[in-house]
């Protein structure tokens, strides 16, 4: 029996050591809480927990709170964040997965493929970095992850139309420096529009749970046998970036609904306890969504 380690399989192992050893730091230099950070002075740890109690976001003096828990689980907005993660999970994995099968099934040698991947990756990069100064300067991270949609939808459809290789790396770069971006910003987006110390958590948790599945299904449609086009994969994560695009949409009207309508009511929450406050979350009349 042959118990020598292909290449491939020692990359895992020495990246897994890293990691392994890494976390091992953890436990010594991550504060559990700000009111616990040994690198905060004393009117940092102040200013700090000032905010996260006008947040109601303090953790260090507060129980999971079950409301919460199920607040997040009937949300309707939280699983349409949960589904903007999945499609956009799905559709960043092709360049991370499939990414040097591709450029090398146009025709390249596998010594050009590895370094135009290097490119693919930069620009995946690239989106990733760039995708919160473009929704700053587009005043609404909505607007910046339909605009990230949109051209990922454009790479695809060009990969879709034309049989020639130059086309196809043109097209898997659109596609590798938009489609992180909704990944890497739709997270952050969801999570300055919840409040409480323990809905974020559990909507995170939704999200990183049935999110992360994007890649598994992006796994089945790139298959061998569609080389050199993968029409098949290709059409798939095109489906998911229209829901995701559709989705994001779609959130973005129900924020701006529920926005308007807190505009036009008053609330008297004079007959609640501190408790049931609490439990009203991004819910509390006062709230406001970001777009």
């Amino acid at each position: 029996m042959d118990t020598k380690w292909l290449p491939w399989q020692r990359i895992f192992v020495v990246i897994g050591a890293i990691s392994l050893l890494w976390s091992l730091l953890g436990p010594f230099v991550l504060a559990d809480y700000p009111d616990t950070a040994g690198f905060l002075s004393s009117d940092e740890r102040q200013l700090i927990l000032r905010i996260m109690e006008h947040q109601n976001t303090v953790a260090s003096s507060q129980q999971v709170r079950m409301a919460q828990v199920k607040m997040a689980l009937v949300d309707p907005k939280v699983w349409l964040w949960t589904t903007i993660d999945f499609c956009a999970n799905a559709a960043t994995q092709v360049n991370g997965m499939f990414g040097p099968s591709i450029i090398e099934s146009q025709g390249y040698s596998p010594q050009t493929a590895q370094a135009l991947t290097a490119l693919t990756n930069f620009m995946a990069f690239s989106g990733m970095a760039s995708i919160a100064y473009i929704a700053r300067i587009l005043r609404g991270s909505s607007t910046a992850i339909a605009l990230s949609n949109i051209l990922t939808m454009c790479g695809f459809m060009l990969a879709l139309c034309s049989s020639n290789p130059t086309v196809h790396m043109v097209a898997l770069f659109v596609f590798s420096f938009a489609s992180p971006q909704p990944a890497a910003h739709g997270p952050a987006w969801q999570m300055c529009n919840l409040q409480g110390n323990t809905k974020p958590a559990m909507a995170a948790a939704m999200s990183s749970a049935f999110g992360g599945l994007g890649p598994l299904a992006t796994a089945f449609v790139y298959r061998d046998e569609d080389r050199p086009k993968y029409t098949r994969g290709h059409l798939v994560c095109l489906l998911m970036t229209v829901l995701c695009l559709i989705t994001t949409l779609v959130l973005r009207r129900v924020l701006t609904k529920e926005n308007k309508r807190r505009n036009q009511g008053h609330v008297d929450l004079s007959e609640l306890t501190d408790e049931q406050i609490q439990d009203l979350a991004d819910n509390h009349p006062h709230f406001r969504y970001r777009l």
